[in-house]
């Protein structure tokens, strides 16, 4: 049983959903540096409460690593905040906004900026309905006088019924004026491309699914919006006025703001080594949303095209996501003040079929640059049904040939 979370009653109806599902911490080594085993045995659909469901991002790290973080790691005034270099669809902002922790984000991706900011964000959810049923209106009444859009990309991920289907929800949506409601239904709108595609739903790199059943863009779009629209209400109801924003731009180069000293900690999920790259994974994402890119990122719309490549993991690609965990580390280590905390997600990958020790050489870089490591957790995964799984689960304190999936805890 979890030493941390032992007295709390899982079933008890006071206890705040995002503590529920918290991971089982189970000790390795008391000795310093801590080693433990973090134990997160719950299905995808569990930890995917309020907010965090809102958008469907590939490669996301479970909310209650985050959350955990946090409830080990308290800001020491109202004034500090957390910052997340890699906020990918903003997992660390929703869990520290649910227990009042003032924070931050940064991605070099427009479409993870606004899918963060959405989640956090408080809205009039009668609004976005009385919205929605305008557009429903507008669609059904100037649908038939448009026409697919003719391209190779559209041809090839989308049947002809639905291209122009997203094409008039798309159009309805840029004569909105820009508000909360209109970022809102744009996340929604993003968020139901996979699903009319010709695209496989569940598998990350969009491959055609020759067997999948044609949904109707409408009906997808206003389901989509309604259980966004009960999911918010419920985080609503949740959560504190606490400062909570992603902000759009590099983490080699922080912006001036987090020069306040108040990052007392900074939590970090790169893309796994060998995983995917995320521009490739949301190309027909962005294919939809490229109409909006210039008014979200003032000049900026490429720069997800800059992101941190992970795959392939031949040795050239290896070398550079290595030196970029260096160079951003070195980032949060000059806007942190002694005694600040870097916690690290990251896991081992296989590259020809070899073990790439991911974990221990990110140690040892981050370690290089001055931090000291403080704690060590291997999270375990599980295989099928929904889980977060490798195909197995893992033993991290078995053979040391096995993948290793870790928080790494450093203190400056």
């Amino acid at each position: 049983m979890n030493k941390q979370t032992a007295s709390l009653d899982l079933f008890s109806e006071s206890t705040p959903i995002f503590k529920k599902f918290l991971p089982t911490i189970n000790p390795i080594s008391e000795k310093s540096p801590k080693i433990n085993e973090w134990d997160i045995p719950h299905t995808i659909k569990d930890l995917s409460y309020y907010v965090h469901s809102h958008y469907r991002y590939y490669g996301k790290f479970p909310s209650v690593v985050a959350g955990q973080i946090l409830e080990q790691y308290k800001p020491p005034t109202k004034k500090h905040y957390v910052l997340d270099n890699f906020c990918g669809s903003g997992t660390t902002l929703v869990e520290a906004k649910l227990r009042g922790i003032k924070s931050f984000g940064l991605d070099i991706s427009w479409l993870s900026v606004l899918a963060s900011n959405v989640k956090v964000t408080v809205l009039d959810i009668q609004s976005i309905k009385k919205e929605l049923s305008g557009l429903i209106t507008w669609f059904e009444k100037n649908k038939e006088s448009f026409s697919c859009p003719e391209d190779d990309f559209s041809d090839k991920w989308f049947e002809e019924s639905a291209s122009r289907d997203l094409l008039v929800v798309q159009n309805y949506l840029l004569t909105l004026s820009a508000s909360k409601v209109r970022d809102f239904l744009i996340i929604a709108f993003i968020g139901i491309v996979r699903r009319v595609s010709k695209a496989h739903n569940g598998e990350v790199r969009p491959h055609i699914n020759k067997k999948k059943k044609q949904r109707d863009v409408i009906s997808a779009f206003s389901k989509k919006v309604n259980d966004m629209c009960n999911d918010h209400q419920d985080f609503q109801l949740n959560v504190e006025n606490t400062k909570s924003e992603c902000i759009l731009g590099d983490n080699l180069n922080l912006p001036e703001k987090f020069n306040d000293g108040n990052c007392y900690l900074a939590i970090s999920h790169p893309p796994y080594l060998n995983s995917f790259n995320y521009a490739a994974v949301f190309n027909l994402e962005f294919y939809w949303g490229k109409v909006f890119e210039e008014e979200y990122t003032a000049g900026s719309s490429k720069l997800y095209k800059t992101e941190m490549k992970a795959h392939p993991a031949n040795e050239n690609i290896t070398e550079k996501y290595f030196q970029h965990l260096k160079d951003c580390y070195q980032e949060i280590f000059k806007i942190q003040k002694e005694g600040s905390i870097l916690a690290v997600v990251i896991g081992d990958c296989t590259r020809n079929g070899k073990l790439v020790r991911v974990v221990d050489r990110t140690i040892q870089i981050v370690e290089s640059i001055g931090y000291k490591l403080s704690e060590l957790n291997y999270r375990t995964t599980h295989y099928g049904l929904g889980k977060y799984a490798y195909n197995h689960r893992a033993d991290y304190h078995g053979d040391d040939e096995e993948k290793k999936d870790g928080i790494i805890i450093f203190k400056k």
